[in-house]
């Protein structure tokens, strides 16, 4: 056994790969892990490109039987992911979204494709069986890999990232909560928090529980001891063996299920405290100093907050959270409701075009739906107009967008005399006679705001 650097052109994908029965030849074999994997071989490349073949799981080969040319025997999603990145032609027709998107990941990293790996070589194949079988086969009674289950996961992103996860900033206020009994507390460990994540990522569902997510936070305006009713309910819930994943699987069971709780079981929306709170951060000590405010203090504050449009100094009010995974988009974003519209009309009006297109385009490509055959929704030269009623379309088709505010958005991006028609948008940019008004762009967001909102969710939502 030693290590050895080969070129990539000179391993082959296993034909014998355990993964399917035997093939004859390397289209084969290329072909059929395409059929297996599909876009996994997309994500697996791109992650490649990001962070490089991992250090401590090289790759395994063996000698073919020709000169310097080797047969993988573990790692074989990886060579072939790296062999669609370098030639993604091998790709065939059946398959041809999968390799638009290899050619664009390889114009992306043109100049940082990999071409030789290291290996770790065996002159006998048998020697590399014993620790694939460890690899691939489960714990073993110890001897393999013990898998983490998602609590576990999770609090290892926590250490490396910095940033709790949604699930965790929960158990972590139950644990804290005196309101919340031992045996909860004690069987925390054993919560199904793929359920508990599916449930928080719908806006509706934390709306009804009182809770918003602000940066990948959780936090509350509202009295703890309300907040803390509602999630009693999730997690007893989530604990109980009969409860399936089927029942929230999608938006309209989880409103099914957030629907049926008792009055008792959702917060009294009336008893909020004077600053928003942090879930993760909540504990007995500092309980006494989130201030409930008196009833005239909170019906006050109630006005305050909801006074007119017009009042507002920014286009997108605070109170807006949209998680965007893209750093640019996001970036964008959280400048919008930094920037003040009062005072920077033109740039918040040509910023908002920005981001309302780039919002679109990312739909698009995560669907697929991009015209005129292109890499990209930006590639299509489809017009903004043109792609926005294309999404609109595209959710109302799949039930993400009711009909009334499919039409609503319709309407208002298609009225030359709105504020935020494609036309209107075009002209904050291209026409130097053309002034947006603070107080038509404000409530110009406001008639789109909930379809930005519906639509970076779905965007978030994997595709199943």
């Amino acid at each position: 056994m030693a290590i050895k650097s080969i070129r990539l052109t000179y391993l082959f994908v296993n034909t014998e790969n355990y993964r399917f029965e035997p093939l004859t030849s390397q289209k084969e074999a290329i072909d059929k892990m395409v059929e297996d994997q599909g876009d996994k071989l997309y994500s697996l490349a791109s992650d490649i490109m990001e962070f490089g073949l991992s250090p401590v799981d090289l790759i395994q080969v063996t000698p073919s039987g020709e000169e310097n040319k080797y047969i993988v025997l573990e790692g074989n999603r990886r060579v072939t992911s790296l062999k669609l990145l370098n030639n993604p032609s091998l790709i065939d027709d059946n398959n041809i979204a999968l390799r638009k998107k290899f050619f664009k990941l390889q114009k992306d990293n043109s100049e940082r494709l990999i071409k030789n790996i290291n290996c770790v070589l065996f002159e006998n194949p048998s020697d590399a069986d014993i620790w694939i079988k460890r690899k691939h086969s489960g714990s073993l009674d110890g001897i393999g890999t013990v898998t983490w289950n998602s609590q576990q996961k999770q609090r290892f992103e926590e250490k490396i990232e910095g940033k709790s996860s949604i699930p965790l900033q929960i158990i972590s206020l139950m644990k804290s909560h005196e309101a919340v009994s031992e045996n909860i507390k004690s069987n925390l460990v054993n919560l199904n928090t793929s359920n508990l994540q599916r449930l928080m990522a719908d806006p509706y569902v934390r709306e009804n529980l009182g809770i918003e997510i602000n940066n990948g936070k959780l936090i509350s305006k509202l009295d703890p001891n309300e907040i803390i009713k509602g999630l009693t309910k999730v997690i007893t819930d989530i604990l109980d063996p009969k409860f399936k994943v089927a029942d929230i699987y999608d938006r309209k069971k989880r409103k099914e299920y957030i629907d049926k709780f008792d009055k008792g079981n959702k917060p009294d929306t009336t008893k909020e405290v004077e600053d928003q709170w942090e879930l993760q951060s909540y504990n007995q000590a500092n309980a006494k100093g989130i201030n409930i405010p008196t009833n005239n203090t909170s019906q006050e504050k109630v006005k305050r907050k909801k006074g007119s449009s017009s009042e507002r100094r920014n286009l997108i009010p605070a109170k807006v959270n949209i998680k965007i995974e893209n750093p640019k988009i996001n970036k964008i974003y959280e400048e919008l409701k930094k920037i003040q519209v009062t005072s920077c009309p033109n740039a918040s009006s040509i910023l908002l075009r920005v981001f309302l297109e780039l919002s679109i385009d990312t739909y698009i490509e995560k669907h697929n739906i991009i015209a005129n055959n292109a890499l990209t929704a930006c590639a299509s030269k489809e017009s903004l107009q043109g792609k926005t009623g294309k999404v609109i379309n595209h959710l109302r088709q799949r039930k993400v967008l009711s009909d009334d505010l499919s039409k609503g958005i319709r309407t208002e991006i298609n009225d030359p005399n709105s504020v935020l028609s494609i036309e209107s948008l075009n002209a904050y940019v291209h026409n130097a006679f053309f002034y947006p008004k603070a107080d038509n762009l404000i409530i110009g967001w406001d008639n789109i705001e909930r379809f930005i909102v519906i639509l970076w969710d779905d965007i978030n939502t994997e595709i199943v």
